[in-house]
């Protein structure tokens, strides 16, 4: 996909903006899909259940699809198909989102500049208006901000955006002059070091430098080398030029091998000539002539020492001496021994070829110590023999973090998006309404008598995810009371309502004595002794708390007319409230009940009744946003708890007609 903006528009969150089902995990999936073959809807999907169960929200697939693609591409990490050298580093790596996050920074210029503008300013949460000021067209708008927010760069808010700094700051950090020779060389270690798994450091080495012509340095690869591949045109590795590298190095090592063995065990007597000299050789008849140091004299005595006592070793492993004295190199190694009295010898290949020693040397021998070398020497380049001729080289190396992406997306859920979610019902229960309530109903009939017993057994077998209305009801009061709620609003939405809310004054006193508000919505269209069983059932209950009760009503006509006293309402076509709705706190900490029940006695015992109890926080959003549109639209109907106490005796007609 060249182009993103079609996916972003149908991707794009607005609160906090994003792009849906897009995050540094899941880029790395989509990344292992494509090494590994899968379709890339398939490896995405856990994301896409991950998103659904953050936001209570659903996409199509194909968008989700195309802008994983356009950004597998766009970072480098897939060339053409085939995953890049970099897509590669990202791959067997055990925490990927840095790199990911680092190659974002890197390959898309306007992020950096983004960024870099970000990261100086000051406060961590910065007005929405300023990140505006830094997009610069439609694409920075549509693309590359929700890019931004997704990857966890920031969060962005309507009014307002979080910066996170730290991942900010070590990423625009990464970004600096490096080596490329030096980083290929390394990221090609790390790579083989997986695909050829039970190879050692040295053999790693000696492949990449076959491969490539640099040594790798040491020590993992970190972001700052991340930011330089991704920074390059994008490297594919050419699986049959590993094939043979692989190849011509056990070659190589067989050589070698051969070479050790032939110094452990030499076949014939070496043709060494042994010069007589005046004195015993010892350090201080090294020539002065030479600078040397003290391990090179010694070194290059000791060597001497050991072939004078035993001229079958006349061809010796330069090896040796590099590995027991580090500094000594194999140029200064011939120095010294070219500046030693009587000796004659060539220094090639890794060889010391002599011709003559002294015959007398004042330095310890080394004939144990350099038979163990050649030993261990022979037993690891066997070793890697067998590393390399057991080895199946299979590019691209397999994804190490699968497994722990999907995991930690998981755990990058709000935990009031995981939350219980009930279906509420109403449905004679007879055990609850009791045996004279039951008795009463049932009377002579037999039906009526099958159906009690009937209505019995469903009550006591049903599931788990069932849940009464009068159960939900007191469990979403309770929480107001059992949680540190911060916003204590109690929200209340019934069309009708009857002596049921006495069955509850209890609790929403309480709740009034711990600070919450009530706000209570109904229709204006009611009778004057509805008014009186609302003063009676609640708020005569609650009268030393009426400061924090307000009630408002919503009724509106389908065409606008005056209102006249001798007008029949019933031919005003009234709409109005419908819903039946509670929502108790803020969506992150609260929870809602809606569905069919009004809140009356035939609503909670006896019609047969549905709806949901939830506290996820998506979902409670949505219903107190639902409510406070229509709490706010109902302003002008607000009726005062003076006016309600005089008891109107007529129907209420909306202030807006009036």
């Amino acid at each position: 996909m060249s182009n993103p903006l079609n996916a972003a528009n149908e991707l794009r969150t607005q609160s906090p903006e994003r792009l849906w089902a897009l995050s540094a995990e899941s880029v790395y999936s989509a990344l292992a899909a494509t090494a590994t073959g899968e379709p890339i809807q398939e490896r995405l999907e856990p994301h896409v259940r991950t998103e659904i169960i953050r936001t209570n929200d659903e996409r199509g697939r194909d968008p989700v699809v195309s802008i994983h693609e356009w950004l597998l591409d766009e970072l480098g990490l897939v060339d053409n198909s085939t995953i890049s050298l970099l897509g590669m580093v990202v791959l067997i790596s055990d925490e990927p989102q840095p790199f990911i996050r680092t190659a974002t920074v890197a390959r898309l210029q306007p992020a950096e500049m983004v960024l870099r503008s970000c990261n100086e300013i000051e406060e961590d949460n910065v007005p929405r208006r300023e990140l505006d000021s830094l997009l610069a067209d439609e694409w920075d708008e549509t693309v590359l901000a929700p890019l931004l927010g997704s990857l966890g760069f920031m969060t962005i808010y309507p009014d307002s955006v979080d910066l996170n700094r730290e991942r900010i700051d070590s990423s625009l950090s990464a970004q600096q002059t490096m080596s490329t020779e030096t980083v290929v060389a390394e990221a090609y270690r790390d790579i083989l070091s997986r695909v050829v798994e039970s190879a050692d450091a040295a053999c790693l080495e000696d492949l990449v430098q076959r491969l490539i012509g640099t040594t790798p340095t040491k020590g993992e690869l970190e972001m700052a080398e991340v930011a330089n591949l991704a920074s390059t045109q994008a490297i594919t590795v050419d699986e049959t030029e590993v094939e043979d590298a692989v190849r011509n190095q056990r070659q190589e090592y067989e050589d070698e091998f051969d070479q050790v063995r032939s110094l452990l065990v030499p076949s014939t007597e070496a043709d060494l000539e042994r010069v007589n000299t005046d004195q015993s050789v010892g350090l201080d008849d090294v020539s002065e002539d030479a600078d040397l140091s003290a391990d090179e004299r010694e070194a290059a005595l000791k060597v001497v020492a050991t072939v004078a006592a035993y001229p079958v070793l006349a061809t010796f492993d330069v090896h040796f001496v590099t590995e027991r004295w580090p500094s000594v190199t194999p140029y200064s190694l011939y120095q010294a021994l070219s500046s030693v009295p009587g000796v004659e010898c060539e220094v090639s290949d890794g060889l010391v070829e002599f011709e003559t020693v002294p015959e007398a040397v004042d330095v310890e021998a080394v004939r144990d110590e350099y038979t163990k070398h050649l030993v261990e020497r022979c037993s690891d380049i066997q070793s890697r023999i067998d590393t390399l001729s057991q080895e199946t080289v299979s590019f691209p190396p397999d994804p190490v973090a699968t497994e722990s992406m999907v995991v930690q997306d998981y755990e990058s859920i709000d935990s009031g998006a995981i939350a219980p979610t009930y279906f509420t019902y109403t449905l004679v229960d007879p055990d609850a309404l009791g045996e004279q309530k039951m008795d009463a109903y049932v009377g002579d009939s037999r039906g009526l008598g099958r159906e009690r017993a009937r209505l019995r057994r469903w009550h006591e077998r049903r599931s788990s995810g069932l849940k009464p209305y009068t159960a939900m009801t007191d469990r979403l009061f309770s929480l107001g009371l059992e949680r540190d709620i911060e916003d204590k609003v109690l929200r209340i939405m019934t069309p009708f309502d009857d002596d049921t809310f006495n069955e509850y004054v209890a609790q929403i006193r309480r709740l009034l004595e711990h600070g919450f508000e009530l706000r209570l919505l109904t229709r204006h269209t009611k009778e004057p002794w509805e008014w009186r069983r609302l003063q009676r059932n609640l708020l005569s209950e609650i009268k030393e708390h009426r400061d924090r009760v307000t009630v408002r009503s919503y009724s509106r006509f389908k065409e606008h007319q005056r209102v006249t006293p001798d007008m029949d309402f019933r031919d005003l076509n009234e709409i109005g409230i419908h819903g039946k709705l509670q929502t108790v706190g803020a969506p992150e900490e609260g929870a809602a009940l809606l569905g069919s029940a009004n809140f009356m006695e035939n609503s909670y015992d006896w019609n047969p009744e549905c709806g949901i109890y939830t506290e996820r926080t998506q979902f409670v959003d949505a219903a107190v946003e639902f409510f406070d549109i229509v709490w706010d639209i109902s302003a002008a109907d607000e009726l005062s708890i003076e006016r309600l106490q005089e008891i109107p005796d007529h129907q209420l007609v909306p202030t807006y007609y009036s």
